[in-house]
């Protein structure tokens, strides 16, 4: 079928999860035979340009966010020509997800919505420190988080289906009201990139294996890696000083971290390496011990099912979420109670796979089997495939409003219900990333971002007989005293 995948990044100018997968899920869906447009924002003038063939929305930059566009719904012929796609899967989480029920009521394509925004934690993601940090205007975002989530819930709604990556999503949308059909599909591990013969060990010689923590995500203030490295400052190192963290990435507070490991005095036992493009991560999870995922915002959380896929066991927040889908207690990993006792609780988790070598390789080898069971491609791009036929039958039970004759009724909802909010809504969060100021980090425009779907990896790849045996990893060192 032709699908339009419709996506806040049509180009990859930054590493985060929904930016690869969106590329990843393309290049896939192509090789299962399908034919997909990506539709998004027109990518800036230093941006990576987008595929050749993507429909492209009209956008404008973010004060506050380098290379992240705002959409608009443009072109307007859009509004008058049917698309040619079977169904439109929107896959964005910004105000362009207005643009796939306003093509279904114009033209009866039928939509399918991928949710990866939880509403109560959105405000990490859009306040400037200076707002967030205030407890009144924390209180005042609580009263105004259950709007958010019915905006969400009637874009939804106005659909003929969602997907959510993880079982607590689906609870979360089923509790606010959504009525439309609900798929829990997680995001697939390209087992291209992942199953990879293991490289070299790119830790620091000094960094030695039993006692090697890892992270990988982005360098922003939601993933709580303040709490990581505090974490390891009073609760690892004291006990283990061997031990050492490392944490892959980039970001807003990529500095203020640094600056964060000196001032309490674990610097020399912490590495930022940066960026780094996914050909290279299997090396780091693979060699890697343990992966701490402190994070209570993660809707499914790529980092650390790319470090279970890799045989690395997990210890993170038991956040109902995306990290506790996938970090099953004493099975593959260990999850902690979030509280005031967050950091020491950590710790001791961290200590204690550290020091149970043969515990830690036993959690890994489950891990590696348990996340090929659900993330593998051919499962995740199998369950994709049955979401739209169930969107296609969707929609024949509930046709779009609009039939011919009823132009002006059509006009009156495209001005009232889809143009007025779009553009009021842009214009706030447009304010709101004024406030926050422009930000001195800038992406790196230098690192390979594989997962771009004309980016093929070197070697021969036989899609049609997928990795099913867990990778060999090191043999385990002896523990660290």
């Amino acid at each position: 079928m032709h699908i339009g995948l419709l996506t806040d990044f049509v180009s990859v100018n930054f590493v985060n999860g929904s930016s690869l997968s969106t590329q990843a899920m393309k290049r896939t869906l192509q090789e299962r035979g399908h034919r997909v447009t990506l539709i998004g924002p027109r990518p800036g003038r230093d941006d990576r340009a987008a595929a050749p063939g993507s429909l492209l929305l009209g956008s404008v930059s973010s004060r506050a966010h380098p290379h992240l566009r705002i959409p608009f719904p443009w072109p307007p012929q859009t509004w008058t020509s049917r698309p040619e796609f079977q169904v439109i899967h929107s896959h964005a989480s910004s105000l362009s997800m207005h643009w796939a029920p306003l093509i279904r009521e114009l033209h009866g394509v039928p939509t399918l919505s991928t949710s990866t925004v939880f509403p109560p934690a959105f405000a990490q993601r859009l306040l400037p420190n200076a707002l967030y940090d205030v407890a009144a205007v924390r209180g005042t975002w609580s009263g105004v988080s259950p709007w958010i989530e019915g905006q969400f819930r009637d874009l939804y709604n106005a659909g003929d289906g969602v997907t959510v990556p993880c079982e607590g999503m689906a609870a979360y949308w089923q509790k606010s009201g959504l009525n439309v059909p609900l798929h829990v599909i997680p995001r697939p591990i390209d087992a291209r990139t992942f199953d990879m013969p293991l490289g070299a060990d790119p830790f620091r010689p000094e960094f030695k294996r039993g006692g090697r923590m890892l992270a990988v995500c982005q360098h922003v203030r939601e993933k709580d890696l303040h709490k990581l490295l505090s974490t390891f400052a009073h609760h690892v190192l004291p006990y283990v000083p061997q031990a050492s963290l490392t944490l892959v990435g980039d970001g807003p507070e990529h500095r203020a971290l640094q600056q964060l490991a000196r001032t309490i005095g674990v610097w020399h036992r912490c590495e930022f390496p940066g960026e780094k493009p996914q050909r290279d991560l299997p090396a780091w999870y693979r060699w890697a011990d343990v992966f701490a995922c402190p994070s209570l915002s993660e809707t499914f959380g790529q980092g650390v099912s790319e470090a279970l896929w890799s045989g690395t066991p997990v210890v993170g927040a038991d956040d109902q979420m995306g990290v506790a889908s996938q970090v099953k207690h004493q099975k593959n990993g260990l999850l902690i109670e979030p509280g005031p006792d967050f950091e020491r609780s950590m710790g001791a988790a961290l200590r204690s796979l550290i020091d149970d070598s043969p515990l830690r390789l036993a959690y890994g080898r489950d891990a590696a089997e348990m996340q090929r069971l659900a993330c593998a491609a051919d499962v995740v791009y199998a369950a994709y495939e049955r979401a739209y036929a169930a969107a296609i039958e969707h929609i024949r039970s509930r046709p779009p409003r609009f039939g011919d004759g009823a132009a002006l009724s059509r006009a009156w909802w495209i001005a009232k219900d889809q143009l007025a909010p779009w553009t009021w809504m842009h214009g706030v969060a447009y304010g709101v990333a004024a406030l926050r100021g422009r930000l001195s980090y800038k992406p790196k425009q230098d690192v390979p971002f594989d997962a771009a779907p004309d980016e093929a990896l070197d070697g021969p790849f036989d899609a049609s007989a997928p990795a099913t045996e867990p990778p060999r990893r090191p043999e385990p060192p002896a523990p660290l005293r």
